[in-house]
């Protein structure tokens, strides 16, 4: 998949995750680092190539992707496309998300640095399985060389062709419109609108 679709269907799977399923009381600070989390999960897995969506948001990022390739094992959709990946760049967020909040006092004073894990895993699995759907499928397995997918062979050629017509203009507008009925689902529930509307009236007096 590409990257606009990875970030959506990431989107997707995380609202899904903590609006429907934990019932997460979100506050204004916990959204953005949910959000934030999320997308960066599920960009992750695609740090194995030098053109991957990640690399394109970091300053430098062309020439960091090229110095890190190497690290990435039989390259793009091999180690980081797999649950060792999932393993190990998750201890990596760890370790950088860790380091942020211990900076950061608001941050620090939250409680939300395993929901904020959580979001990161999420985002990275929702990738794994988007790419699943894929022709190429995912060595989820790996070092094992086999490569997984939806539906599985020999029905592979049945599989999305990566960034072809029909992930733009079927999956990609789906993915979006499940991610908007989702949110409104939770707006509609939690009647958010009539609270947030009282929250600006009160504020006025």
């Amino acid at each position: 998949m590409t990257y606009k679709t990875h970030i959506s269907t990431g989107l997707l799977f995380s609202s899904i995750f903590f609006l429907l399923i934990m019932d997460v009381q979100f506050t204004p600070l916990l959204v953005p680092l949910l959000i934030i989390a999320t997308i960066v999960g599920a960009s992750a897995p695609d740090l194995d190539t030098p053109s991957g969506g990640l690399w394109r948001q970091i300053p430098a990022g062309s020439v960091i992707s090229r110095i890190v390739k190497p690290a990435f094992i039989g390259g793009h959709r091999h180690l980081s496309h797999s649950f060792l990946g999932l393993v190990i760049l998750t201890f990596l967020f760890w370790l950088l998300t860790k380091l942020v909040f211990i900076n950061i006092p608001i941050l620090d004073a939250s409680n939300y640095f395993g929901l904020t894990i959580l979001a990161f895993i999420v985002g990275y699995l929702s990738h794994l399985l988007a790419d699943s759907f894929t022709e190429a499928g995912v060595p989820l397995l790996f070092p094992l060389e086999y490569h997984f997918g939806i539906p599985p062979d020999p029905l592979g050629k049945m599989r999305i062709k990566t960034g072809k017509w029909f992930e733009n203009l079927i999956i990609y507008p789906i993915v979006n419109i499940a991610l908007v009925i989702v949110i409104y689902r939770y707006i509609v529930a939690n009647n958010l609108a009539e609270r947030i509307i009282d929250a600006v009236k009160n504020s006025n007096y």
